[in-house]
């Protein structure tokens, strides 16, 4: 793979049927910072972009936080993805492009999202884009689910699993200084980060669903073969839920910042 645009693609239908969506609390923290940051349409906002949208599932997202009112538009370079996406476009759309080169104009956006892709970003770049589309007030907004190693022994062991057999994987690989790369660019300020944990439950086969729907994953199936890393997941998930009902914490880390 030389066009990690392209990365998904083979992981599609099990990325659409197993990621998870992000929680209520976070999401109306996210439409209350855009709704009140409004100055140009003041009654709603106007266009709506999820950048690296994938198979749509923070696109659709927006749709139902906002309404049918405004535009909302995912953009995404994955050809896999977004024909994924538009076939259940559920009143949205979407198109073609890179998180460096999203094809808007200068101050069109109300929000420019990047749900559980900033990581895949040239992030200086895609800062610099928010804040060419924003109008005044508008918001740019980094979305990200992460397992919560700290609060459980299974997450813990399933991280070192990726970090034994993965291609130089860290389980902090998301971990960044958002807030500091956010207000160092011109024309973004008052950067804040919000925060939620809750736990997502799962059996035994959606577990390796969600597993195998991922990129760092796909690593290890790589390195050690698709039965043998399926059988190491089951074995982790027999040992620490005997029950068969997995139980995986989150936190839901979502950042903020206003264009000026």
């Amino acid at each position: 793979m030389t066009d990690r645009t392209q990365a998904f693609d083979r992981l599609t239908d099990d990325y659409r049927r197993f990621r998870p969506g992000y929680p209520e609390a976070v999401t109306e923290r996210l439409r209350e910072h855009v709704l009140a940051g409004d100055r140009a349409i003041r009654s709603e906002p106007r266009l709506l972009l999820d950048v690296g949208s994938g198979t749509g599932i923070s696109t659709r997202t927006l749709r139902h936080l906002f309404g049918p009112g405004p535009r909302v538009v995912g953009v995404e370079p994955g050809h896999a993805m977004r024909g994924t996406a538009a076939e259940n476009a559920d009143g949205v759309e979407y198109v073609d492009g890179r998180a460096e080169a999203i094809p808007f104009p200068d101050g069109s956006a109300t929000l420019v999202l990047a749900a559980q892709a900033v990581h895949w970003f040239d992030r200086p770049a895609f800062y610099a884009e928010a804040a060419r589309l924003l109008a005044p007030g508008g918001t740019v907004a980094v979305l990200n689910n992460d397992r919560d190693w700290t609060a459980s022994d299974f997450v813990d062991a399933y991280e070192g699993l990726m970090e034994r057999y993965g291609d130089d994987y860290r389980r902090d690989y998301r971990v960044y200084d958002t807030i500091g790369e956010m207000n160092a660019r011109d024309g973004l300020v008052d950067a804040v980060e919000y925060s939620a944990g809750w736990v997502r439950d799962l059996d035994p086969d959606r577990l390796i669903g969600t597993a195998m729907s991922s990129s760092r994953m796909a690593a290890v199936v790589r390195a050690i073969g698709e039965e043998r890393t399926r059988e190491a997941i089951a074995d982790l998930a027999r040992e620490h839920f005997p029950d068969g009902n997995v139980r995986i914490p989150y936190v839901t880390r979502l950042f903020l910042a206003r264009r000026a």
